[in-house]
Order: C-alpha cells, then structure tokens, then sequence
C-alpha cells in the first residue's frame, strides 16, 4: 500500500487562514501582544496524546442527558486510537491548530459549522520555521458526531479514511438506514509556530 501523500514536513513559509475566539483571554494575549500561536506537539511526536481513557468497568448504563456530554470525545478517541496505530507520524487533532487553506474555505467552514465559528473572527497567517501539516476533509468528523450509532468496523473505516485524506463525497455512507454525504470541507492540522499578519483582533 503506498504512503498517503497528506503529510508535509517543510521550513518553506506558506499562508493560511484560522478562525480565533478573541474572547478567551490566551487567544486574546498571543494575538496582539506575542502575534503568534505554536501548537502543543511537536514535529514528529507519534504518542498517543489521549487526556482521558474508556473506564473500563462501564456497564453501558448512560443517561441520555450524559450522552451529548461525551458523544464528541468518544469521536475524538476513536479518530486518535486509529492515528496511533497507522499513522504516529501525523499531527494529533488534540493538540495540533486547525487552519485553513484559503479565505474561500473558511467561508465554506463558518456555513457549516455556524455554531462552531460564531463569535469568531477570520485571521490570515503565515508559518515560522520548521511545521508539520496534514490536510483531510472534516466531513468525516461530522459522520461520527451525527445522533447516530456506529459499529466498530464502520468507526475504523471512517476514522482512517479521514486520516488517509480521503473525502466523504468519494464514498457511500448511511445515517440511520439512508445515504448521506457531504461535499468536502478540507481542514489543517499544523504543527508548529503561525504569526499573524495584523495584531488587531477585530476588523
């Protein structure tokens, strides 16, 4: 099986786009005092960066009210497990920053998630010194966060299909007995050091 082609390792400078809170007070400091972010890992870290493990005395007694509190972790847990395993190389989605490729994809990012981006505001950057990146499509991380429940070959399938880069519209899936896709919305995992181009938090 050939490597997948959406890992890049570089020191060549490139720009993306990051949608930042500027209401949370760390965000609020690197951005107009350092003009800069560096990510939680470093180039070339394969552990598993997991803060919390399954308990593994569960019964699978849950209150439906706890389920939304620990469905998108679950997800999050699945999508590390199979990054460990097969890809230790890439960036972790829990401690890489999530950027965008262009101004046009972020766009296309805010009118999918509008809860997510809400009281964000878009900021254009440019890497510093040595990065790591991969590029998939988080479409994938919708599939596994839907009110739906997934058998465990489905959750490998998913979960290394996204690490692979594929994109969800290039498959056949189903939500509850009926098809579902969605066009692709590409988003980075870097890791490493971005400054920003204006210190200025609002437009």
């Amino acid at each position: 099986m050939d490597k997948p082609t959406n890992l890049h390792i570089s020191e060549v400078p490139q720009d993306f786009w990051v949608w930042v809170n500027p209401s949370i007070w760390l965000v609020k400091h690197q951005i107009t005092l350092t003009g800069s972010f560096t990510s939680a890992g470093s180039v070339g870290r394969g552990e598993s960066n997991l803060p919390f493990i399954p308990n593994p005395e569960f019964t699978g007694d849950v209150s439906p009210f706890s389920i939304g509190v620990s469905h998108h972790y679950t997800a999050e847990y699945n999508f590390e497990i199979n990054r460990k395993h097969y890809f230790p190389e890439y960036p972790s989605r829990l401690n890489a920053i999530y950027l965008l490729r262009s101004e046009s994809e972020a766009m296309e990012y805010k009118e999918r998630h509008m809860s997510h981006v809400d009281g964000r505001v878009l900021k254009k950057v440019h890497t510093v010194g040595q990065y790591a990146y991969s590029i998939h499509d988080s479409s994938w991380v919708d599939f596994l966060r839907l009110p739906h429940s997934c058998d465990e070959q489905t959750i490998h399938d998913v979960t290394h299909a996204y690490w692979q880069g594929v994109n969800v519209a290039d498959c056949q899936l189903r939500s509850m007995g009926t098809p579902w896709t969605e066009s692709p919305i590409i988003e980075i995992l870097y890791l490493g050091r971005i400054d920003f181009y204006e210190r200025k938090l609002l437009p």
